[in-house]
């Protein structure tokens, strides 16, 4: 671990992890406020110091942004009472002992189980977010689809870990199923976003104006997704 010099005004820790392919050095700042730096295999820790502190000021934004501003991940304990969202809206957990399904009214989710035990109540609900979510990015590929002209071999759901969609280039489209916690809006931009990559398949002004006339407040649902990004987790 290396430390900035001491007349930084915020002292920060960054891990050095050394890349065989890269060219450059880069910054990665964690939801955790862990910092690496991406280095070639060749590059002077003194260099790299250095590039460190002529990025201090970005890096002391986003630890104030990480630490004061995000919205933190709360582990849920999956029990009575507690809350879940659906396209943003609340419901409360309900639990009971009875054949494995699950349920939402207009205020609760009601889990049925044989044997109710979080570890259970937790997979059962996570099933039932993808389901939903299948169901949801479908539905809703097709209607934008239809607006920007351009549709998808496939559209399915994924796990994972950094990303909320992503767009292959034989036309297979997948998204986060977590994303379907999100409100609705929210959702409808990421469609858009990974739809207009059939469309052009980078982040040029080309693919942002394309975005833009789709969703004009593709702007709003970023920020949303980037202070809120990390509670939309199980």
């Amino acid at each position: 671990m290396k430390r900035p010099g001491d007349n930084d005004m915020e002292p920060v820790s960054y891990r050095i992890i050394r890349r065989p392919k890269r060219k450059t050095a880069s910054i990665v700042i964690r939801s955790d406020n862990r910092i690496e730096v991406l280095a070639p295999p060749g590059m002077p820790a003194e260099l790299i110091a250095g590039f460190v502190q002529d990025k201090r000021d970005w890096i002391c934004r986003k630890l104030h942004f990480n630490r004061e501003i995000r919205t933190a991940h709360v582990p849920k304990t999956y029990t009575a009472g507690e809350q879940f969202h659906l396209l943003g809206k609340p419901y409360t957990l309900q639990i009971r002992q009875g054949k494995r399904s699950v349920q939402h009214s207009e205020h609760h989710l009601l889990v049925s189980l044989p044997s109710p035990d979080p570890d259970t109540i937790h997979r059962q609900i996570c099933r039932w977010y993808q389901q939903q979510a299948d169901v949801h990015f479908n539905a809703r590929s097709r209607f934008f689809a239809a607006i920007i002209g351009k549709h998808p071999a496939s559209v399915g759901v994924k796990s994972y870990k950094s990303r909320w969609g992503s767009c292959h280039h034989d036309g297979r489209i997948y998204f986060n199923w977590r994303l379907i916690m999100a409100p609705e809006w929210v959702v409808d931009y990421v469609v858009v976003h990974e739809l207009c990559h059939l469309q052009h398949a980078n982040h040029s002004r080309e693919f942002r104006d394309l975005v833009q006339s789709v969703f004009p407040a593709c702007r709003e649902a970023t920020t949303w997704l980037k202070i809120n990004g990390l509670a939309l987790s199980l």
